[in-house]
């Protein structure tokens, strides 16, 4: 049996719209076992099993396996797969993300072959449609990337602080990406991009530097999120708490990929934050949770069991 391991994802994190991804220790994974026949037995347990098992014959694992498989010109090995699934559907963590990244690793282990770094990150792109999601999950830890214009991928990671967590605030309401993007305006004026460049480089810089004092200014944005958080209720007070909550240990506040999800980055007084958050939503009528998450430092994990013998591939 092999098992793929992929990590969830908060992407965008302040100014870096589709260029900032940050993986979390929320977790995809999917058992493979050898079969005599074809891909015919699917199960899901966890988030979303019941929505993931209706669509089972279109759903992005075996997409992104066939997608591969085609560019390749290979035909993956039958298998029996079972994925259980830690990451809440359409809220901003990385769902889509890290089941094409299980999809494209899928491949390999039913093909032999290893698509390596670029190929994954190209092709986990192609079909996501950005980047910084993916590259995330495939790469792990704090992730810049780029799409350039001949569409390949350029990605760079960076070790993040180990104190520095992530309170990931998950309202019960779904935005779907679609949706999310619609509400970003196409066109943006120099003063917007300006402000959005020098904070998305300062965060860069605060984090290598470990100038947390700088982070909740270099949180702030004005391409994404003053238009995505009219999308749910209680989302535009969750955001202002970037510049409003009173709290020692909060670095910064931000919305998680399209959202709703809000994050927070923290280094102490994780459960006063989270309430806080949460506030804005349950006083809105939105019932949510909050989860306090250490970064995934490692990309994704490919494990054969072999007996008594495990070997891990990355």
């Amino acid at each position: 049996m092999t098992i793929i391991r992929v990590a969830a994802s908060t992407s965008n994190l302040g100014p870096g719209f589709d260029a900032h991804g940050l993986a979390l220790n929320l977790h995809l994974t999917v058992e493979v076992k050898p079969a005599s026949d074809a891909i015919g037995s699917m199960t899901f347990e966890g988030e979303g099993a019941a929505e993931l098992q209706a669509a089972s014959e279109d759903n992005l694992i075996l997409r992104a396996m066939r997608t591969a498989a085609q560019r390749e010109g290979i035909d993956p090995r039958p298998a029996r797969l079972r994925v259980r699934n830690k990451i809440p559907l359409a809220r901003g963590l990385g769902s889509s993300g890290a089941a094409i990244v299980a999809g494209l690793s899928l491949f390999e282990v039913l093909s032999g072959e290893r698509l390596g770094a670029d190929k994954l990150l190209d092709y986990a792109t192609e079909i996501e449609g950005h980047s910084d999601n993916v590259s995330a999950s495939i790469l792990g830890s704090f992730v810049t990337s780029c799409v350039t214009e001949r569409g390949r991928v350029l990605a760079t990671r960076i070790e993040w602080p180990a104190e520095v967590a992530a309170i990931a605030v998950i309202p019960n309401v779904k935005v779907r990406t679609e949706d999310s993007r619609r509400a970003v305006p196409e066109t943006v004026s120099r003063d917007d991009a300006v402000f959005n460049i020098q904070r998305a480089s300062l965060l860069v810089g605060a984090l290598t530097t470990r100038r947390f004092d700088l982070i909740r200014e270099a949180m702030r944005d004005r391409l994404h999120q003053p238009y995505r958080a009219r999308l749910a209720p209680g989302l535009e007070d969750a955001l202002r708490l970037n510049e409003e909550l009173d709290s020692p240990g909060l670095l910064g506040v931000a919305l998680s990929g399209s959202g709703p999800t809000v994050v927070a980055l923290a280094v102490d007084d994780f459960d006063q934050i989270g309430n806080a958050i949460s506030q804005c939503f349950r006083s809105h009528g939105v019932d949510c949770i909050y989860r306090v998450l250490d970064v995934e430092r490692g990309g994704r994990v490919i494990r054969r069991l072999r007996g008594l013998d495990d070997k891990e591939e990355g």
